[in-house]
């Protein structure tokens, strides 16, 4: 993110604004890149990272927008709008708010809190530009309309007051006709009507842009009251109610619908005013209007988008969950079933990346043919997010829970069929598959809402997606238990490295004497509620998000600590540490293990990074310069879980590693199966073919010792020859 978008500390900016200043609040810098890339075009973009930073910022710098993150570190998006909007001076500024939540609860406690709209994530460019240029040019059109009709308001009292003077004192018409011919261009050139009226409402005076608005010329004004041109056309009130009311008050300000003299309707903001002259015997009504055609149409689009996708024209997910709420009550007070589906495209990040974004929608509005073409017409269909879609389907009362499975099941196989045809793109085809959860609801068991529904039926889907895709997958209750458990691991995964819950093990490394050579390097959790938590569930979801690059720079840091002292007493000894392939041959990975190398008094050749042989195949070139990167800092490369993937001779030729792992599930069969024994041969000599150190895993009784003495050069590890313990009782036992 470049520095200059950044807001400084006391708010001030240097440049001139020339453009509408939109503040985003933020603590994620890829949400940030993503926007600020989008809007810098159009806008003056400003950046904080925190809500503590954006008060700071709007102290002495007022934005015309506020993009403001929900959930944030410190100070959250919520109590961030609280404190603008109990602030004279920043209660009005719009307020967006931007988040990955989509409770409708959220969102009606934001709507509640003053909030004009909500963006969700993962953002769609063109839909949040869309919503902002929206907001910044309805917002602008009724500040300027009510600054002009109270500005207006405040010039026609002073003429009203000039009229009477110049009447009595002739000498003084000479000092003020200066002041009165200003006031006169100013009526005459603004764009909102202008009217006067006498006591009865008779029209004595108009500018040019009440002829212009109304179609009525001047001559045709002059000869009519103002009733007949202002009858309100709204059935909530009538001009006569206006008029009474600016009567009695002497003031009336609000939203007319106006008929034109060619017959057409059109909305109008109008303020009326009385005006007296200083005996209260001379009554005049000013009345001050616009056409507010252009904010309408705004208006409307704006709650359009707030219910429906922009690309397929279907209902989101706002819009699915109102509707699925009723059919809920439905269902309930009728004792009837529905069911929903839950379709996801599988691979679509493929389509976009391999054929482009324009493919892509063309993709996706010929899915929804498709579907439309498969389901009832009483059914609804909505885009729940990027390649997401929800069908639901109702079903005839009387009809039981078995007999509406059945019709789930069946109209989902068609659907499957139907999207199995090939997509006509640019004159191409292209084959693409769909994985349907399903889900039958009430739950005999108990009461659940739109949200929860949902939510059951996207664990469906996602077990689909778990099983290959291509598939049907009905709910089943453990889903949504495992989904729960998922999203509770994944959110305390982000906590668990600054509250001190992670720790290190080693488990040792021998050579067929039991002569000691090294250790791996393991990450162990004891969380605090939920007790210890299997690096097999809690490394396959950090995998899922970037918590494995913190994870992994948190496991290398705290490795290489360990390997300071080691190097000072057993220089020899080596230690191994697992990189997750997602960022092994990232730059930014790359640099911060440089980084660390620096910054530790160690030998790099004590230091072995395991990559998983599926890194190699899924980001071949970047795999073989991160190897050679890592090569020129001193630090040994081993190939983790070799002969599992497709062991190719050909990036053993290309890389520079110095050691292959036999994966364990070859090693534990092995003295019973003559095939495992075979591929550990064949991986042994192609280490000696290659000159490459051989370790291998799985070592967890004699008869596996036993049948290893015949490869007096591999390394061996597992159970049988040691556990892995903390890091520090290691250590202690070694020294």
């Amino acid at each position: 993110m470049h520095s200059n978008y950044l807001a400084n500390s006391n708010g001030l900016t240097t440049e001139k604004k020339h453009k509408p200043l939109i503040l985003i609040v933020d603590d994620e810098p890829s949400n940030l890149h993503v926007l600020v890339e989008g809007l810098l075009t159009d806008y003056d973009v400003r950046i904080s990272t925190s809500g503590e930073q954006a008060l700071i910022f709007i102290e002495s710098t007022r934005p015309d927008l506020i993009l403001l993150d929900i959930m944030m570190p410190g100070m959250d998006g919520y109590e961030v709008c609280n404190i603008l909007k109990a602030k004279q001076n920043t209660k009005g500024i719009p307020v967006i708010f931007v988040t990955a939540l989509t409770e409708e609860e959220s969102e009606e406690k934001g709507f509640a809190m003053g909030a004009i709209d909500y963006i969700h994530k993962p953002y769609k460019l063109a839909l949040v530009r869309a919503r902002i240029r929206t907001h910044i040019t309805a917002q602008g059109m009724l500040d300027r309309l009510i600054e002009k009709n109270f500005d207006l308001h405040d010039k026609l009292l002073e003429i009203e007051s000039l009229i009477q003077e110049l009447s009595q004192r002739e000498e003084e018409l000479k000092e003020l006709s200066s002041k009165q011919k200003l006031f006169y261009q100013a009526l005459t050139g603004t764009a909102d009507g202008v009217v006067i009226t006498d006591s009865n409402g008779k029209i004595i005076a108009v500018n040019p842009s009440f002829c212009r608005i109304t179609g009525y010329s001047e001559s045709d004004s002059l000869q009519m009251q103002l009733h007949d041109i202002k009858q309100n056309n709204h059935p909530s009130i009538s001009f006569d109610q206006v008029w009474h009311h600016a009567n009695q008050a002497g003031y009336w300000s609000g939203e007319l619908v106006t008929r034109r003299k060619n017959g057409e309707l059109y909305p109008e903001l109008l303020t009326l005013s009385m005006v007296k002259g200083e005996q209260d015997t001379n009554v005049h009504y000013i009345g001050v209007f616009s056409d507010i055609s252009s904010v309408k149409i705004t208006q409307e689009r704006i709650h359009y988008l707030t219910w429906h996708d922009e690309l397929t024209g279907l209902p989101n997910r706002n819009g699915f969950l109102k509707q699925l709420e009723q059919q809920l009550q439905v269902c309930s007070t009728e004792n009837s079933y529905a069911y929903i589906y839950i379709i996801d495209i599988d691979s679509f990040h493929s389509i976009n990346d391999g054929l482009g974004l324009l493919a892509g929608d063309n993709i996706l509005k010929e899915l929804t043919k498709r579907i439309h073409s498969k389901v009832s017409k009483k059914d609804v269909i909505a885009r729940l997010g990027s390649d997401e879609f929800a069908v639901l389907c109702t079903v005839e009362k009387g009809v039981g829970r078995i007999r509406a499975q059945a019709m789930a099941e069946n109209k989902a196989q068609e659907l499957l069929i139907s999207v199995n045809h090939p997509f006509v793109v640019d004159e191409q085809d292209v084959s693409l598959t769909v994985s349907i959860g399903t889900y039958i609801f009430p739950r005999e068991d108990q009461w659940e809402s739109a949200i929860e529904t949902i939510r059951n039926c996207e664990a469906a889907c996602y077990k689909a997606k778990e099983k290959g895709g291509n598939r049907v997958t009905f709910f089943d209750t453990s889903f949504g238990e495992q989904a729960k458990r998922r999203f509770e691991i994944e959110q305390d995964l982000r906590k668990a490295i600054s509250n001190n819950e992670l720790s290190l093990y080693l488990q040792s490394q021998f050579d067929r004497s039991q002569t000691l050579k090294g250790a791996e390097v393991l990450l162990r959790w004891e969380h605090p509620q939920k007790g210890f938590i299997s690096p097999g569930e809690f490394i396959s979801i950090a995998e899922e998000s970037d918590i494995i690059y913190d994870l992994d720079c948190w496991v290398t840091s705290n490795a290489l600590e360990i390997l300071t002292q080691l190097s000072k007493t057993h220089p020899k000894l080596n230690l191994s540490i697992n990189v997750s392939g997602r960022h092994f041959h990232e730059a930014r990975f790359l640099s911060f293990i440089s980084q660390q190398i620096k910054q530790h008094s160690i030998n790099p050749q004590q230091l072995t990074i395991e990559i998983i042989e599926g890194t190699l195949l899924n980001h071949m070139e970047a795999a073989i310069e991160a190897v050679h990167f890592l090569k020129k800092l001193g630090i040994r490369v081993s190939i983790d879980d070799f002969g599992t993937g497709y062991s190719s001779l050909t990036y053993l030729k290309q890389l520079p590693i110095q050691e292959l792992k036999i994966d364990r599930s070859f090693v534990l069969e092995a003295p019973t199966d003559n095939n495992d024994k075979l591929i550990i041969d064949m991986i042994v000599s192609l280490g000696r073919l290659f000159e490459l150190e051989i370790v291998a895993e799985g070592v967890e009784n004699q008869s596996h010792f036993d049948l290893l003495q015949e490869y007096p050069e591999v390394i061996l590890q597992g159970y049988y020859l040691h556990r892995p313990e903390p890091a520090s009782d290691w250590l202690e036992k070694l020294n």
